[in-house]
């Protein structure tokens, strides 16, 4: 019995980055939210990016957590088609890092898009 608790200890933070969304999500094709990752030899710069096919508001809080913590929340409106970044953090690596982007879309839609090690930090 412990043998499968281990297990699933071992796999719990693989599931809970693959779920990533709530009950009430938007597809990964209309999503209004993006995250892009650039990493670098000892710092990673998280990217939040609109790229909405409607024009929306848009509710995000993003944490970039690693060798220090950034935070940042924002309410923003989106216009359709129009590709931007609405934030962008950085920080030291170190040893792992994780970033996380909660978002709320006007129609309801809820859902968390994350990055880097957030299972084993």
């Amino acid at each position: 019995m412990a043998h499968r608790f281990a297990k699933l200890a071992l796999f719990g933070p693989v599931l809970a980055v693959a779920a990533g969304c709530s009950a009430v999500s938007a597809s990964n094709d209309t999503r209004a939210i993006s995250l892009n990752v650039v990493e670098g030899a000892d710092s990673v710069e998280i990217q939040v990016i609109a790229n909405s096919t409607v024009t929306q508001q848009i509710e995000f809080k993003a944490e970039l957590t690693g060798a220090s913590n950034s935070r940042h929340n924002s309410s923003s409106t989106v216009a359709a088609g129009d590709k931007q970044v609405l934030s962008r953090m950085k920080i030291s690596s170190g040893d792992g890092w994780c970033a996380k982007v909660d978002v709320t879309e006007a129609s309801g839609a809820k859902y968390t898009l994350t990055a880097g090690d957030c299972g084993l930090l």
